[in-house]
Parts: structure tokens; sequence; C-alpha cells
């Protein structure tokens, strides 16, 4: 069992998602950082149980989410259920990111998760998938975890050093790092 899936099985909102104080002011960060869109065509890294996801599916005409727990995406599911424009997928990134464009791709919380060769497979993915012109918005937790190869610090770093991405927007006072990027 993944560590995510672990997480996931014995509580319904393992990381409080639902009614944290902190997890509610970076969600709206986030959405600011997005915009108001409409955005045609949005990928959701890490959506887990879909709260984030629920509050940006208004501003896309397509989203999909990819999470890496099979609990936390037949939660997302039911959720979202009555968002048809909505797809959940169930697996691990960067494989399971679909064969499509996309206007928006938002990050959070996901990327320090991965190994560096991940994150570097990761970031070739997002930069054949996202449009000219498009969005990534990236948000992350700043303290380190035992069970995160990378920090917040080295993912943001990592990013806004790539020569494809344009900063736009950067918001480091709270406990998160949250950079956007307009893909040149």
């Amino acid at each position: 069992m993944s560590g995510s899936e672990a997480h996931h099985q014995p509580s319904p909102d393992p990381w409080n998602y639902e009614r944290s104080d902190y997890e509610r002011a970076k969600y709206d960060a986030t959405l600011a950082a997005c915009g108001d869109g409409p955005f045609k065509s949005a990928l959701e890294l890490g959506g887990s149980i879909g709260v984030f996801t629920e509050m940006l599916a208004p501003r896309c005409s397509t989203l999909v989410t990819i999470d890496v727990s099979r609990t936390a995406a037949s939660m997302a599911r039911r959720r979202l259920a009555d968002l048809p424009h909505v797809r959940v997928i169930h697996g691990a990134i960067p494989d399971a990111v679909p064969d499509q464009k996309f206007d928006l791709i938002v990050a959070s919380e996901i990327l320090y998760y991965l190994s560096p060769d991940e994150l570097e497979r990761t970031l070739v993915l997002i930069r054949s998938r996202l449009i000219t012109g498009g969005k990534l918005v990236a948000v992350h937790w700043r303290p380190a975890g035992r069970e995160r190869p990378l920090t917040a610090r080295d993912v943001h770093e990592r990013l806004r050093d790539d020569p494809w991405l344009e900063p736009v927007h950067r918001d480091e006072a709270g406990i998160y790092l949250l950079d956007s990027f307009k893909r040149g």
C-alpha cells in the first residue's frame, strides 16, 4: 500500500482539507493565482479527495484531476459526480497524465513527493501538455517531511530556473510557496 493510500484508508479527510484554515487560505490564494478563467482544459496533479477540484471546476470547460491513491480518487469521483465536465483519474504522475493539451495545470503539494528523476520527467511532460501562453500554478508547504524527497524550495527553484516558464506571480509570505508561470 502506497503512503498516500495508507493515509486515505482510515480517514475520509486525512489532511483536513474540508475544515482546515490553512487549506482554505491556500485554496483561495491558489484560485487567485489561477485567475478567473474560463479555462478550456485544465489539469490538476494530485487532486486527492477533490476539495480544491470542486472549487476550480466552475472556471473550467473541462478539468482532469489525478491522484495516486485509489481511495482518494474514488472519494473525488463521488464528490464530483454532479460535474460531468470533470474527469478523475487514478494513477501516478507523470505516467497517468492524459495525452492532451491544457491551458492550466495546477500542482498543489504534489511535486515534492517525486524523486528528482520523476520531477524532471514530469516537467518534460508538463512542457509538452501546456499550451503556449498557458499557466502553471505550483503551491507547496514549506516544512520538510521525511516522506518527501524534495522540499518546496527545491521544487520552486527548479521551476523558476526553467527557461520555458515565465514567472507571473510569487507568494512566499505564508507557510507555503506559491508560484504561477506562463508558458512562453
